[in-house]
C-alpha cells in the first residue's frame, strides 16, 4: 500500500500547529504515512510581531523562525513553493512547475488586507498584513522623517510630518505604539522638531479595541492621548489619495503617511477556488473545520468562516491554532480508519480563548486573560512570557532564548 499523503498548505500559526500535531501522532508509521507542508516562504513569520519590524524597534531576524528549525528532526517535509490551483477531483495542487498529490488535504494558507472598495486604499495606504508590509513601513517613516528635514515649504512639511493609522484593532493601536516610541528617536536623528509631528489614529467605531473589556480599553486610549495622540472616532475614511485622505463628514487630512489595519479577508486565492465561501472570502466549514463540498479538505486559521453563537470566529492566533488542532484531529481520524489504527472521533470546534493583550510600544500594554486585568510593565511582562512560550513550542529552547535576546537585549 502507498503512504497516505498528507498536505498543509500554509506555514502560519495554524499550518506549523497542525502539522506539529500530526507528526506527533503519526512519528511512529513513517513508512505509512506522508505529511508535506507546502508555503511560499521559507520561514514562518511571527505575525504578531510586525508592529515592532515596522516601529524600527526589532530587526527581520527577530519576526521570523526558519521551518528548517520548527521541523528539525520531524517528520514533516518542507516544499518551498506558491500554490496557484488545487484540483479537487484529481487530488493535487498545481504551482507554475510542479504538482502535488494529496490523499487530504489542510487549507491554512491565512489573510490578506482588505480594503472594502474604498477608492485609493490599495494605491495610496500602507497596509500592514506581512513581512514586507512591515519592512515597507518602515522604510517609508524613516525616508519621510529624513525628507521633512529637507522640506522649508511650511505646508509640505506639516504633511510629511503627519502619521495617520488607520483602525483602532490590535494591529493599529500597536502601530501607533510603536510610533509614539520611534518617531521621536528620528526627529532627533534627522534634526526635526518631535513637536512638528501629528499622530493621528482614525476609526470608524465610538471606541477603540472592541474586542476587549471596557477597563483596559479605556487604559489604552487614555495613554494614547497622553501621548499626544490626535483619535478621530466614528471617523470613516472614503478616499485616498496621493498625499491625502478625505473623512466620511467631507474633513480633508494631508498626509503622506496612512498606514492602513482596518481589517483583513481570506486570501484571494483561496477564496476563488470551487469550495463554498461565508463571508470576507473565507471558506465555510462545519464544526469540525471540514470543508461541505469535499470530506478530504479541511480549513483552518484565518480563512474559516464558522460561526459560533452566531458569531463568526475572530481571527486571532488563539482561533488559528484551535482551529488548527480540530481539522488535525480529523484528518487523524481519517488517516488511522484508512490504516486500521485505533481512532478517536474527532470532537466539534468548541473555542477557549484565554484573553487578550496589546502592546503600545515597549514600555506599556494592556491586557485582559482569563479575567485578570493588568496594564503597564506588568502586562507587558505578560505578553514577553507568552511570546516565549509559543517560541518554545515552536522549536524548543532555541525559540525561548531567541526571542529574549531580540525582546530584550538587542531592543532598539
Amino acid at each position: 500500500m502507498d503512504a497516505i499523503r498528507i498536505v498543509v498548505l500554509g506555514g502560519g500559526y495554524a499550518g506549523v500547529h497542525a502539522a506539529k500535531k500530526l507528526h506527533k501522532k503519526f512519528k511512529k508509521h513513517q513508512d505509512r504515512v506522508e505529511i508535506t507542508l507546502i508555503d511560499k516562504h521559507s520561514h514562518h513569520v511571527l505575525m504578531t510581531e510586525l508592529h515592532e519590524l515596522a516601529g524600527g524597534r526589532v530587526g527581520e531576524e527577530s519576526v521570523k523562525i526558519s521551518f528548517d528549525r520548527i521541523f528539525s528532526g520531524k517528520m514533516v517535509k518542507v516544499v518551498q513553493d506558491e500554490i496557484v490551483d488545487v484540483d479537487f477531483k484529481k487530488r493535487e495542487l498545481k504551482s507554475a512547475s510542479s504538482s502535488y498529490p494529496y490523499d487530504y488535504l489542510m487549507l491554512a494558507t491565512g489573510a490578506e488586507s482588505a480594503d472594502f472598495g474604498i477608492p485609493g486604499i490599495k494605491e495610496h495606504s500602507f497596509p500592514l498584513w506581512g513581512l514586507q508590509d512591515a519592512l515597507d513601513i518602515r522604510d517609508h517613516v524613516e525616508h519621510t522623517v529624513r525628507n521633512a528635514n529637507l522640506e522649508k515649504d511650511p505646508e509640505k512639511r506639516k504633511q510629511l510630518l503627519t502619521f495617520v493609522v488607520a483602525g483602532g484593532g490590535f494591529t493599529g493601536i500597536e502601530m501607533l505604539g510603536e510610533l509614539i516610541e520611534w518617531l521621536p528617536v528620528l526627529c532627533e536623528e534627522h534634526r526635526v522638531d518631535p513637536d512638528e509631528v501629528n499622530l493621528m489614529l482614525v476609526e470608524g467605531l465610538g471606541h477603540i479595541l472592541h474586542m476587549i473589556a471596557e477597563k483596559p480599553r479605556a487604559k489604552a486610549m487614555k495613554y494614547l492621548v497622553k501621548k499626544g495622540v490626535d483619535v478621530r472616532l466614528n471617523s470613516f475614511i472614503v478616499k485616498a489619495e496621493k498625499g491625502q485622505l478625505t473623512l466620511k463628514d467631507g474633513s480633508v487630512v494631508k498626509s503622506d503617511t496612512l498606514i492602513w489595519t482596518c481589517g483583513i479577508k481570506g486570501k484571494e486565492f483561496v477564496e476563488k477556488l470551487p469550495l463554498e465561501n461565508g463571508k470576507m472570502g473565507r471558506k465555510r466549514v462545519n464544526e469540525f473545520m471540514q470543508s461541505p463540498d469535499d470530506d478530504r479538505v479541511w480549513v483552518a486559521g484565518d480563512g474559516v468562516w464558522f460561526l459560533e453563537d452566531e458569531r463568526p470566529l475572530p481571527q486571532i492566533v488563539e482561533a488559528a491554532e484551535q482551529t488548527a488542532v480540530v481539522a488535525a484531529q480529523g484528518i487523524t481520524y481519517r488517516v488511522c480508519t484508512d490504516l486500521s489504527l485505533p481512532a478517536q472521533q474527532p470532537k466539534p470546534f468548541t473555542s477557549n480563548f484565554k484573553g487578550y493583550m496589546v502592546s503600545i510600544g515597549g514600555r506599556y500594554a494592556v491586557s485582559h486573560t482569563m479575567g485578570v486585568f493588568m496594564s503597564g510593565v506588568f502586562a507587558m511582562g505578560l505578553k514577553h512570557l507568552i511570546n516565549m512560550y509559543y517560541q518554545h513550542t515552536v522549536c524548543g529552547f532555541n525559540g525561548w532564548s531567541r526571542d529574549l535576546k531580540h525582546e530584550i537585549f538587542d531592543i532598539k
